[in-house]
Order: structure tokens, then sequence, then C-alpha cells
């Protein structure tokens, strides 16, 4: 449910620039992401976690300059910055011996910490490509194909992404959580 309620501002956007501009884009965004983020907080006893509020915060910031500043450049920016500190975020994690995606799937997956660390690295290789991705159609294409790219356009990539992470890491499911499945 958490992921469907995340892919409404991405609606939002889509439709409000494809009908009245990249301006109106921005405003649908981030009134969306307000809303989206509310039910988030609500459903989550008022708490977001890191990535929530970094989403949030970046999301208000560049869309609020976009807005003030009537610029696009702002917004255009605003997912390769995201996923850029994703990406710092990861490798700091690791650097400092504490995986971050130990902690996020931890019940999920069983590895060594050699495992987590390397795991948390190809998740900051994945955002490190999204971010230049987003910077790419943002600057080198056409403001249509940004949107398009912007709006669903990541999508299979993250797919691929996910599909081959599951594969490498199947035989290293939880078996707690493979036991319930079975159930």
């Amino acid at each position: 449910m958490k992921a469907l309620l995340d892919f409404i501002p991405l609606i939002a956007f889509f439709l409000a620039s494809k009908q009245y501009g990249i301006l109106a884009g921005a405003g649908a965004l981030l009134i969306a992401t307000l809303v989206v983020y509310v039910l988030h907080l609500i459903k989550q006893k008022g708490k977001l976690d890191k990535q929530q509020w970094v989403t949030l915060i970046l999301t208000i910031f560049f869309c609020g300059l976009t807005l003030l500043l009537k610029d696009d450049i702002f917004l255009k920016w605003k997912s390769t910055v995201i996923n850029g500190v994703f990406a710092v975020a990861l490798v700091g994690s690791v650097l400092i011996k504490r995986p971050l995606l130990q902690l996020a799937m931890k019940s999920i997956y069983t590895l060594s910490a050699s495992g987590w660390n390397k795991l948390t690295l190809v998740w900051a290789v994945y955002f490190v490509l999204m971010a230049f991705l987003q910077y790419y159609f943002a600057f080198y294409t056409s403001e249509q194909t940004w949107i398009n790219f912007k709006t669903y356009g990541w999508i299979p990539f993250m797919l691929v992404f996910m599909i081959g992470q599951f594969v490498a890491l199947k035989n290293h499911l939880n078996p707690d959580l493979v036991e319930k499945g079975k159930e």
C-alpha cells in the first residue's frame, strides 16, 4: 500500500505537466507529496522513516524553488539530488560499518557482514545510475522525454534491478520468512 501511495505524486506531476506545463506539474507534485506524506504520518502513527524525510524535504525544497522562481531547473535537479543523497548515505553506512540495508532488510535476508556491505554498495551503484539517468533525461533530452522518464521511464530499470536482486539473493531468504510462506 505504501508503494502505491508513493506513485500518486508522480501521476499528479505527469497529468499536470502534460496538460498545463512544468510549473503546474511542480505544484501538483508538491501538493500530492504533502497529501501522501500526511497519509503516511497517519498510517505510521506520526513517524516517517529517514528515506521518507529526505524525499519530503527535498521535494518541498526543489518544488518550492521551482514555483517561487518560476524556473524548472530546480525541479530537474530534484531526482538527481535525491538519488545522489541515497547513494552517499549507503556508501557512508558501509564506511562506518553499519550498512543501512542490513537495518532495513535483516528480516528478509540472512547475510554475512561482507554480504550486507556488498548488497548496500550494489544499491549505492543503483542510485548513482538512477541519478545519472535522471540528470541525462532532465538536461539532454526534450521536456516531454524528461517528463515521461521522470514519471514512468525509470520503472523498467527498477524492476530489472529488483528481480536481479531477488534472483541473486533467493538462497539467502530468512528461513522464518520461507516457512511462513509455506503455511
